[in-house]
């Protein structure tokens, strides 16, 4: 069995992090509640069908109930989305980005970019 290079998965945390908090300045700036709960959407990337059924299991049986899984037009990729009811303060939390990383990363090779 292959390590998971904890490097990478660090760097994808951080990034998660990064790009969570501008979202909470634009939600912020936008005169909205950062601790108001609302249906949010969650966005998964899966590299073929297999894998986004794989991970739509995962996600349904974690209590993150699968809205749509669909190939991405133009390539080969899979999005596989989920949408709880939680504020932006709960969805963006460290611990919650971490164990999505963790738990949810696709075990496959990384995936490439797709103009959509």
């Amino acid at each position: 069995m292959k390590l998971v290079d904890q490097s990478k998965i660090q760097a994808l945390i951080n990034g998660h992090i990064t790009r969570n908090q501008e979202l909470k300045k634009l939600i912020a700036s936008k005169g909205l509640d950062l601790e108001d709960r609302r249906l949010i959407d969650l966005h998964f990337w899966a590299m073929n069908e297999s894998a986004a059924e794989n991970l739509s299991i995962a996600l349904n049986q974690a209590g993150y109930p699968v809205t749509i899984k669909r190939k991405v037009e133009g390539c080969n990729q899979w999005n596989v989305e989920s949408q709880i009811e939680a504020s932006p303060i709960e969805v963006t939390a460290q611990s919650l980005v971490e164990s999505l990383v963790k738990n949810f990363r696709t075990k496959e090779k990384k995936l490439k970019k797709c103009v959509i």
